[in-house]
């Protein structure tokens, strides 16, 4: 259980340890004066030994809902975002396999909070791009979960519904376009070597689409804000939940050791992915610091482009961050 103590403002990030109807209060409020909210749920109990605790992860999970929305049920938080007959992609990240990908304990506890609000299983597609990322992790492509949901494998592009970026087309992923009709964006916590980060808007703009050569120029910016900006104009993408369970800040997006992997035994929720990339940037950035890297903040502004396309609140004087402990 979390224990309540007054918020601390710091650096214009609201951080404190708020109970859920607090910090639903917080959020309305938020949103009443063009501000976002992230919530950040921390436990300790993460591990159990070298494996994740699944019942930990999930009431982590259901934490950062209830939260969110201020429901005291993570049933009826978990409805707030979802009703029966909707069909609901899970973007995973594959990406840094087979040492650093989206743990299946959190892909479960959110496809389980899916299911809670009468989603059908068969209507819930957990997918990432390429077939080869699949391989060396836990998930199986292609198969059935153990809850009844469709794991797949994207990489079916949609030219007519392409991405006009800078540099060229971008078609966007036919499981985002014809199979779902929104997506839970499920990011890392986690470091990229050209955009700085890869967190919530980078995992939407190279995991959902077929992108070109140019998109990697300028610290692959303009074209992540880019994508952002067009994958919400072709479906929704209602809430995000990022896994910092265990982080990178060096070597990604797929890092080589595990040395610059250590566990933040933290989840994220929000729906503002700028905001989110925001926090949780500053939470790698700080790593770096402290690992004598330096600042790498010049390679991350995809997030800055993405806030000034109108895709999410990138001051961070209007970003409350709430942190509970479970």
């Amino acid at each position: 259980m979390s224990s309540d103590r007054p918020a601390i403002s710091r650096r214009g990030l609201l951080t404190g340890v708020l109970g859920a109807a607090a910090a639903s209060m917080t959020a309305r409020r938020a949103a009443a004066q063009g501000r976002a909210r992230v919530i950040r749920v921390e436990s300790p109990k993460v591990w159990a030994a070298d494996r994740r605790d699944p019942a930990a992860v999930a009431a982590m999970v259901d934490r950062g809902l209830t939260a969110f929305t201020g429901k005291a049920k993570p049933a009826e938080a978990w409805a707030q975002f979802f009703k029966p007959g909707m069909r609901v992609g899970l973007k995973i990240n594959l990406l840094g396999r087979p040492l650093l990908y989206t743990a299946p304990e959190v892909t479960d506890a959110v496809v389980a909070g899916v299911l809670s609000a009468g989603v059908k299983p068969a209507d819930v597609i957990v997918w990432d791009r390429h077939a080869d990322h699949f391989g060396p992790t836990r998930y199986k492509a292609d198969t059935t979960g153990a809850r009844g949901e469709r794991i797949m494998t994207g990489g079916r592009y949609d030219r007519s519904r392409a991405c006009e970026a800078s540099g060229g087309l971008a078609p966007i992923d036919r499981i985002a376009t014809e199979l779902t009709d929104m997506t839970v964006n499920l990011p890392l916590l986690k470091n990229h070597g050209m955009a700085g980060v890869t967190l919530a808007l980078k995992n939407i703009a190279f995991g959902c689409y077929q992108h070109h050569r140019a998109a990697h120029s300028g610290n692959c910016d303009p074209f992540v804000a880019e994508a952002c900006r067009h994958y919400l104009s072709q479906t929704k993408v209602p809430l995000h939940v990022l896994d910092a369970t265990e982080a990178c800040y060096d070597q990604g997006p797929q890092p080589g050791s595990t040395e610059p992997i250590w566990r933040e035994n933290a989840i994220y929720v929000a729906t503002d992915p700028v905001a989110l990339d925001v926090v949780c940037r500053e939470v790698i950035l700080a790593r770096q610091r402290a690992s004598g890297l330096g600042n790498r903040m010049s390679q991350c502004r995809h997030i800055e482009t993405a806030a000034s396309m109108g895709l999410g609140v990138g001051d961070p004087g209007r970003i409350d961050l709430v942190t509970i402990r479970v």
